[in-house]
């Protein structure tokens, strides 16, 4: 089992980093072409995650985990070739959004091989130990990308990222775990026509935390348009005070993730709780009279974004049948994206309207209300961890021996 997962969390450790270098080199490619360009390469990175949910799900739970995760990532590695020589803009976008597509396979195929891999009962700790990796590369995939563009040019980034992507697939091929469809997920009948949406929703507790986590990432995509301005321009900050705030959100997120299967509660409320340090780093960066405790509310909204990365996987997953859980994540992804979506269309005008800081701290209290409005509906739907389709596998609490920001 650690092994497997070893080898799952290295993978995408050093394709996340890949993932992130490439995501700035094309930024930067496309920049100087207009805001309308930039805006074309955001969305290829959003729709094809809710577009090609009902699909994806579908095939996750119809054909072997491992294989199409596999047969995803070889793709995403072909694709990067391409991508990384094209200079056609309208191309540039085509492939960026086929290489997204296949990513839209590749995350709920992620999230659930990791239960075939830890068992059930200890897929938490299986969820912990891949947002590590995860963290990892986002902290470092970043710095990696603009080094790497402003050395050697955009290409060199773009080609790293696709060397990733095949790297992955070889440390897949080295997983022994297999997640085999049941007969359910291949049945004619109900097992196969109920949707990814219809599964999550029609559990109370799901969503009710699913609700709440949509409002947290719409929020956080609020703080994304409006830290540059809250540290640059209101608090002094110079770009490396932008940049240090970055790292100390991904470095509080690393804390989170492997705080989360440690704390005595139920995943419900160890989402919840996330959301709320969310929350309170957000609107902390906006009440900060300066940077030292700006710099403080970014590792707390850094931990609770750890906390959420593994107790909403974890909850998902002990609240849906194992057969489904391909269709649970392709559904649980796309509504996070139709947030990320919302989240970023209403986040200018609100920073026009209320300035960076105002933004900031209407963003975090909105997520802090969710985080609690979302607990008090998962406690009435359900005592979390203890009801649901896949009850008698779930995780009741944790013993005392015994994680692209949201």
């Amino acid at each position: 089992m650690r092994r497997d997962l070893n080898l799952l969390a290295v993978g995408l450790a050093a394709s996340t980093a890949g993932d992130a270098a490439a995501l700035v080199a094309l930024l930067l490619r496309l920049q100087p072409h207009g805001s309308g360009w930039v805006a074309g390469l955001l969305g290829a990175e959003l729709v094809p995650f809710v577009v090609l949910a009902p699909l994806t799900g579908r095939i996750v739970d119809r054909f072997e985990t491992r294989t199409v995760l596999m047969i995803a990532l070889a793709g995403q590695a072909v694709l990067g070739v391409p991508l990384a020589f094209a200079t056609h803009l309208g191309a540039i976008i085509a492939l960026f959004a086929g290489v997204t597509a296949l990513s839209a396979f590749v995350r709920p195929a992620t999230s659930a091989l990791v239960p075939a891999i830890t068992g059930a009962g200890a897929a938490e700790r299986g969820y912990a130990l891949i947002a590590t990796g995860q963290n990892v590369g986002w902290i470092a995939g970043p710095a990696a990308g603009g080094l790497l563009t402003g050395a050697f040019g955009p290409t060199s980034a773009i080609l790293v990222d696709a060397a990733t992507f095949a790297l992955l697939t070889v440390a897949c091929a080295f997983v022994r775990a297999r997640r085999h469809p049941s007969p359910e997920a291949t049945a004619t009948g109900d097992g196969r026509r109920r949707g990814g949406l219809r599964l999550v929703f029609g559990d109370a507790v799901l969503r009710a935390a699913l609700i709440g986590s949509a409002i947290a990432v719409a929020s956080g995509v609020i703080d994304n348009v409006a830290a540059p301005f809250r540290f640059v321009q209101q608090l002094g900050a110079q770009s490396y005070g932008y940049g240090l705030y970055l790292t100390l959100w991904g470095v509080g997120a690393l804390v989170g993730g492997q705080l989360a299967p440690r704390l005595p509660l139920r995943q419900a409320a160890t989402l919840a709780l996330g959301n709320l340090l969310c929350g309170v780093g957000i609107a902390g960066i906006g009440l900060a009279p300066g940077l030292v405790l700006a710099f403080a509310a970014s590792v707390a909204g850094g931990v609770g974004n750890g906390l959420v990365n593994v107790a909403q996987s974890t909850l998902i997953s002990s609240r849906t049948p194992a057969a489904q859980h391909g269709r649970a994540f392709a559904a649980s992804s796309a509504v996070v994206q139709t947030a990320i979506g919302a989240g970023t269309a209403v986040a200018s005008p609100l920073v026009a309207a209320l300035r960076a800081d105002g933004a900031m701290i209407a963003a975090g209290v909105l997520t802090c209300a969710s985080a609690g409005v979302a607990l008090a509906l998962a406690w009435r739907g359900g005592e979390p961890g203890t009801q649901g389709p896949n009850a008698d596998k779930a995780r009741p609490s944790m013993p005392d021996s015994a994680p692209r920001k949201a």
